[in-house]
């Protein structure tokens, strides 16, 4: 570490929208010295932000990819690391103690939380174990249990992937015939079956919980999805809401920061998702005074977490394409 309380950082997959956000949160944390952004290939956005060094990296199952990696972050003293796709976190918890042992920290929840929230049938009976409200969910390959369901709950129902992202292959189903035929046109373990939560309005949270326990905060929103990601929205302040979030955090001992989807039922939040990671909307949350990147490097280089900006109370973010063109002679 500097003398100046800065670290050298590195945000990873910068051309996914997930990767951008989290890179543009980093940028305007005060305790960053140089900004490293990578990525498989030259014409992700990411890397062609001011102020970044663009590094291409190999894909992380290619054999030279450890190498590589561990090369880069040698020479440029690299010490935090944002993975950000699935792939790259199972890599840095499998070589966690390679990392720990040279002080490198890695912005990933342990493999347990990640085990749990990655598989959506898990993640849900984990909440409902824990006396936490979360829709009834049974998997695609039970038949019989598949039945019982539709018996009690009734159509319509959601279909989704057990393991998945990005709102792909999520269907919301309104007959048996057209539940089975989807069941029957993929491997029958692919699916999870999850009780219908009629309210039309969507919401999401970022959960940050520092790695002491000592500090934890809520941000909510109210969106509208599109294209997989978080389009528009609003900014919800709800006391009761923040302690449901927290509760979800405390029963899975996450730390840092976790991402809640959800739904109100008569008043209740039913949590349909967890994503046991930062979220798409980490640059809006951070341009309101949420900045969870920033709160983990300060946590990690052991600066107060008392808050430098409060929170806004209120206020709406919209989306939209931006380009980046690089010409050539």
């Amino acid at each position: 570490m500097n003398a100046n309380n800065k670290v050298n950082v590195m945000v990873m997959a910068v051309g996914s929208p997930l990767g951008q956000s989290i890179l543009k949160a980093v940028k305007l944390s005060s305790y960053v010295d140089n900004l490293y952004a990578a990525d498989i290939s030259e014409r992700a956005a990411g890397l062609h932000f001011e102020n970044v060094q663009p590094v291409i990296l190999p894909l992380v199952k290619e054999n030279s990819y450890f190498d590589e990696l561990t090369d880069l972050i040698e020479r440029n003293d690299i010490k935090v690391i944002f993975p950000t796709i699935s792939v790259e976190h199972e890599f840095f918890a499998k070589y966690a103690s390679y990392f720990h042992e040279r002080k490198i920290d890695i912005v990933s929840c342990g493999s347990s939380v990640f085990e749990i929230c990655n598989d959506k049938y898990e993640s849900m009976q984990y909440l409902r174990l824990n006396g936490i409200a979360a829709p009834a969910t049974v998997l695609g390959c039970e038949h019989d249990a598949i039945e019982e369901f539709i018996t009690r709950y009734g159509f319509p129902l959601v279909i989704k992937p057990r393991n998945g992202a990005s709102s792909n292959d999520v269907f919301v189903i309104k007959s048996k015939d057209r539940l089975l035929a989807l069941l029957d046109a993929y491997p029958r373990d692919y699916f999870v079956v999850q009780e219908y939560l009629e309210d039309p309005k969507d919401y999401t949270a970022g959960v940050y919980v520092s790695s002491s326990g000592d500090f934890n905060d809520v941000i909510i929103f109210e969106r509208d999805l599109k294209f997989g990601l978080s389009y528009s929205g609003k900014i919800i302040i709800d006391e009761n809401i923040k302690k449901y979030c927290l509760s979800i955090a405390n029963a899975l001992k996450s730390t840092y920061s976790i991402n809640i989807q959800f739904k109100m039922m008569a008043g209740q939040p039913y949590c349909y998702e967890i994503n046991p990671r930062l979220s798409s909307t980490t640059s809006i949350r951070a341009h309101f005074g949420f900045n969870e990147p920033d709160m983990i490097i300060r946590d990690i280089i052991g600066i107060n977490l008392l808050r430098e900006q409060k929170p806004a109370q209120a206020g709406m973010f919209m989306r939209y394409w931006e380009e980046i063109y690089q010409e050539e002679n």
